[in-house]
């Protein structure tokens, strides 16, 4: 886990567009709602407290042996606030040290974790740039022989990981459908509806360790090839269904989930003398999803939300995979109100029908 006391995740959803002419487009990207199904709130000030967890794995799996080798950070818990206006959100974020004390146990991770979600109404994109440094094994058991217990993991400082990718859908009844409810807060689903989506995704994984991610005492793990570096790379089209559940007007379950096939490249650079490095084209496979529960009114939310991308390239060696898994759980309280004096430059005048 860091040691910086004071983690700032800063978070600026935006199109900041003083003209005329961008502030139509943003009005074009907002689109038309519903109002019988969905209200907007983007002309007040939104302000949330919230708690986080963003969560990260490295995995490998070997279908020949029925076996899978994971990896893990240590994950942090961020306590934070938060406000959404207009087509401007920040959210900021504190790694307090006194919660998140648990080094001993799973080792010390130092990350830079960038994640943007941008929800205009036809479409939505998640936008990832991930660093991590120090993970560690999660079932020593399955690896090690006579591991003392699960009170302590394995950790692996050396191992660090570099993650960037790309998730957009297009959202098929945007009017009738709302994402910002559930995930922005700034809108309030009335109804129950849902879409389906259609959309594409690219991502690139590079992680390495100063010796082989297998321990040492296994020969039969992909093939008993033993590496100290992997990248996969992919591109491609997925599609799937959203849909929110509404009771009483206030009480809501959002549900999404997206999956697809992707072309892309695999490598592996093996750690011991006499072994080849691999490589090869590849497919892959990727699902992402959402889910939110809560209420919502108003001037009043509070809700959980958990969002999450799996994705996984076969590997050089036949039926093995290499994956990679990030996704985040939050827990927002939020209170919505008017401000005496409109910032116009932010907010504007959308259309509803």
């Amino acid at each position: 886990m860091a040691r910086t006391a004071c983690l700032i995740t800063l978070i600026i959803s935006l199109l900041l567009a003083f003209p005329a002419g961008a502030q139509g487009f943003l009005t074009k990207l907002s689109g038309e709602n519903d109002t019988n199904y969905v209200e907007s709130f983007l002309d007040q000030l939104t302000t949330r407290v919230y708690a986080s967890i963003k969560t990260t794995e490295i995995s490998m799996r070997d279908q020949n042996i029925n076996k899978n080798l994971i990896y893990h950070p240590n994950d942090a818990l961020i306590l934070g606030f938060g406000f959404n206006y207009g087509i401007l959100g920040l959210n900021i974020g504190f790694n307090l040290p006194f919660i998140n004390n648990d080094d001993a146990k799973y080792g010390k991770t130092d990350y830079l974790d960038l994640q943007t979600h941008v929800y205009f109404r036809p479409f939505i994109l998640d936008i990832y740039a991930q660093f991590y440094k120090g993970y560690h094994l999660t079932e020593p058991n399955d690896w090690i022989t006579d591991w003392p217990s699960n009170d302590t993991f394995p950790a692996r400082p050396d191992i660090s990981s570099v993650s960037i990718g790309l998730n957009g859908h297009y959202i098929f009844n945007h009017k009738k459908f709302s994402y910002r409810a559930p995930f922005l807060q700034n809108e309030w689903q009335k109804k129950s509806a849902g879409s389906f989506l259609l959309g594409g995704n690219m991502f690139y994984v590079d992680t390495k360790g100063d010796s082989s991610f297998i321990p040492k005492e296994d020969t039969t793990f992909f093939e008993g090839t033993h590496f100290s570096q992997s990248r996969i790379a992919n591109i491609g089209v997925n599609a799937g269904y959203a849909r929110t559940f509404v009771v009483k007007q206030h009480f809501f379950l959002t549900m999404s989930l997206v999956g697809g096939l992707s072309g892309g490249g695999s490598w592996i650079y093996t750690s011991e003398e006499g072994e080849p490095d691999r490589s090869g084209f590849t497919v892959a496979g990727n699902i992402s999803g959402r889910v939110a529960l809560g209420y919502n009114s108003k001037k009043f939310f509070a809700g959980v939300s958990y969002l999450w991308i799996f994705v996984r390239n076969q590997s050089p060696i036949p039926q093995t995979w290499l994956g990679y898994d990030t996704g985040m759980f939050r827990f927002n309280v939020v209170y919505r109100f008017r401000l005496k004096k409109d910032l116009r430059f932010l907010s504007r005048t959308e259309k509803q029908k």
